[in-house]
């Protein structure tokens, strides 16, 4: 972003969170490019680079008897982090929060001093930031956070904790937003920001499928983790019951994750040879080029917030196939701009799939909706400006608007 306007000084943030993942990574990018000095704190330094961006890792920082119970040696601190990955999570959070306090968070936040502490996923890092104290301090549930980890007994308690001492809770689609209020945030402290797509996903280049003439061959798109959650191995089953109607059709798998191998072997198992490719995770520009290949894009997860994933293949032309979940509402009307399953019915998608595939006018008339809708409320730069303006009234600044007004 160059010529950036400021709505006044530029802001010292402090974000914790998982900066593997690239929806954290984006976040940090814009604001970075806005001109607000960026603090990434986390436990273990992150294994990518964030550029222009302070990264402060705790365990680089802290007192050998800060990384364990007192008394512990090196070999039995390595079998306690063995031992505490393989615990439940109502168990490993709390012990986490402590490991992440006696690290020196609250150290990093004093010396850092920044105007906004913002941490991502409520239920973990959110947590976590919560034990440090300090405000303002702002929350963003992602999903799985709230749809899932909050119905569980400890993590409705730490879910509720940690929402009531946040100053701010971000949601990523309005199901989301009610659920936050659900647990106990008044209306005004929950607000819509979504994660949001890169302006690369909007581009014309490359063109849809979709929307050229020519003889394609049939494709469908996966671009959910391989992770059970996300219900990978119903994309496949529906996938190889559909492909005897049109045996040109091929599946794209492009994303990666823990069961990848697990789930090779079913497509293996299902017969489907050539017809399925695992693409591994793609650099944006190659993901842009197979999504703009594929007709039909399809994520079917048993639960989930409004899937970046999910807006990119639309703004990329994909005609798309989700979960009938809350948060889709508004979003993807059934039938009329995509397709909406019940999660985990493999007859359901495999259905939804011929219809699809059979029905080109219905794909294309929706493209432009589709991309209009993305460009208009998924746009990552678009919302982060939604999120700066929180950002500078939690701090209790004067903004001016574009006008040249005080707001």
């Amino acid at each position: 972003m160059s010529d950036v306007e400021l709505p006044g000084a530029p802001l010292r943030i402090a974000f914790l969170g998982d900066f593997e993942s690239q929806h954290t990574r984006r976040w940090l990018r814009v604001f970075v490019e806005r001109g607000h000095e960026v603090h990434a704190i986390s436990y273990y330094r992150p294994r990518v680079e964030l550029p222009g961006v302070k990264v402060h890792a705790l365990q680089e920082r802290a007192a050998p008897s800060a990384l364990a119970a007192p008394g512990e040696g090196s070999e039995q601190r390595a079998t306690w982090r063995s031992l505490a990955r393989r615990l439940p999570p109502s168990v490993r959070r709390p012990l986490d929060g402590a490991r992440y306090l006696r690290a020196g968070l609250g150290r990093e936040l004093r010396e850092i001093s920044p105007d906004i502490f913002h941490a991502h996923y409520a239920v973990e890092h959110g947590f976590y930031g919560a034990l440090a104290g300090f405000h303002p301090y702002v929350v963003s549930a992602w999903g799985s956070d709230l749809f899932v980890d909050s119905y569980k007994p400890m993590g409705h308690l730490f879910a509720k904790w940690t929402l009531g001492r946040a100053d701010l809770v971000t949601a990523n689609d309005p199901a989301l937003a009610d659920r936050a209020m659900a647990l106990g945030v008044n209306e005004g402290r929950a607000q819509l920001v979504r994660l949001g797509v890169d302006d690369l996903f909007l581009s014309p280049a490359p063109a849809s499928v979709n929307e050229m003439a020519g003889d394609h061959r049939p494709t469908l798109i996966s671009d959910r983790a391989l992770e059970p959650l996300y219900k990978v191995d119903v994309v496949l089953r529906a996938f190889a019951q559909f492909l005897p109607r049109l045996p040109k059709a091929r599946l794209l798998v492009a994303h990666d994750g823990s069961q990848r191998r697990r789930l090779e072997a079913l497509a293996a198992e299902l017969g489907l040879g050539e017809a399925v490719q695992f693409l591994g995770t793609l650099d944006p520009g190659s993901l842009k080029a197979a999504l703009a290949s594929a007709q039909i894009y399809a994520s079917v997860p048993v639960s989930d917030s409004l899937a970046v994933s999910t807006m990119e293949a639309m703004a990329a032309g994909c005609f798309p196939i989700v979960s009938d979940l809350p948060s889709q509402d508004g979003f993807i009307s059934d039938g009329v701009n995509g397709l909406r399953v019940k999660a985990g019915d493999v007859n359901g998608l495999a259905t939804a799939l011929a219809r699809s595939f059979s029905d080109e006018e219905l794909r294309r008339s929706v493209l432009e909706s589709n991309r209009a809708k993305v460009a208009a409320e998924g746009r990552l730069e678009a919302n982060m400006l939604v999120m700066e303006r929180h950002y500078y009234r939690l701090t209790g600044r004067t903004l001016i608007s574009d006008g040249g007004d005080a707001i």
